[in-house]
């Protein structure tokens, strides 16, 4: 993965978080940038959501 999609999981495996959060993390990010880093982490197959809708790493992916 990208470092910038691993930066993704490492702030996911910190807490939940909703997509605008992470979004608004990385303000400084091309859209597209940020985009094709989360399709990364999409593709990794490593993320459930919470009650609230909020992205968090699955447990069995930590």
């Amino acid at each position: 993965m990208s470092p910038l999609a691993d930066a993704l999981v490492a702030e996911l495996r910190a807490g939940p978080r909703h997509f605008g959060e992470l979004v608004e993390a990385h303000m400084d990010t091309p859209w597209r940038d940020f985009l094709r880093a989360w399709g990364e982490v999409r593709a990794a197959d490593l993320l459930a959501r919470d009650d609230a809708g909020r992205y968090l790493i699955r447990a069995e992916a930590a």
